[in-house]
């Protein structure tokens, strides 16, 4: 599938979805939809282990949505905007395999929107983040800023952050926990590629564990959590990659995992 907002890109295990709207990598309806059109194309290639979320250039990983796009003026296309939005975002979260966001320059609304459901959050020195809709006079939409954020960082930081609509460098947004860690620009890209490489080098199945029931602990209830952790339990230890990773362990090997 060809993408016009888009690219896709591969590099042995990690895969490279880079948003390619320079110079602020602005989001659009056909943006959204390619983004989800690319992670079904990239659930389904077993190859791919690891997916890293990006944007093109230097200046934005993403300035949110086109505030001049006509097309979503009415309330209908608002909707349906809005809709596709917590749909990409919800992708995100629920993906089976983990996803790298990797935050250069500017993450406006709707950008942050896109970066902060990422499993790990790479942001560059340089990178800034603003969650300012209220002096927009308007709100965050996609089920982020007013559904998940308190889960991610707590109230406090979570109204600071949505109240006072400050722009945020990419050491404060450590402190906050918006990001898991800051990277000097000259050594972002290797960074981002080591990260993604160690990521892709784990027990799928593990992985994909470990996301449900962190998401199930603030989606539903720990009892319910601790279910699910029994469930993954049975499955993944009595898997061949279980077997695998012990093995390798004892023989001083690294391991080739399989996804079963």
């Amino acid at each position: 599938m060809s993408f016009e907002t888009i690219i896709l890109s591969h590099k042995g295990a990690v895969a490279t979805i880079t948003l390619n709207r320079p110079p602020l990598n602005v989001v659009t309806p056909t943006l959204l939809e390619e983004l989800l059109a690319a992670f079904d194309q990239l659930e389904s290639r077993d190859e791919t282990r690891c997916v890293v979320l990006t944007g093109s250039g230097t200046r934005a990983f993403c300035a949110g949505a086109d505030l001049g796009d006509e097309a979503r003026h009415s309330p209908e296309a608002g909707q349906a905007f809005r809709e596709m939005g917590r749909r990409v975002v919800e992708r995100i979260e629920t993906y089976p395999k983990a996803i790298v966001g990797a935050i250069r320059g500017w993450c406006i609304g709707g950008g942050t929107g896109l970066a902060w459901p990422c499993d790990i959050r790479i942001a560059a020195e340089s990178a800034k983040f603003r969650a300012g809709d209220v002096y927009l006079g308007i709100i965050p939409t996609w089920s982020v800023g007013m559904v998940r954020l308190v889960h991610y960082i707590g109230r406090n930081r979570t109204l600071d952050t949505l109240l006072l609509g400050e722009d945020i460098t990419a050491r404060a947004a450590l402190e906050l926990g918006i990001v898991s860690r800051v990277v000097a620009d000259d050594a972002f890209e290797a960074e981002v590629a080591r990260i993604a490489e160690r990521l892709a080098s784990g027990a799928p199945l593990a992985i994909k564990a470990i996301k449900e029931a962190v998401r199930c602990q603030y989606r539903d209830t720990v009892d319910r959590a601790a279910l699910l952790e029994e469930r993954w339990a049975k499955t993944v230890l009595a898997s061949a990659d279980a077997k695998e990773g012990i093995g390798a362990f004892k023989e001083k090997r690294k391991p080739v995992f399989r996804g079963r």
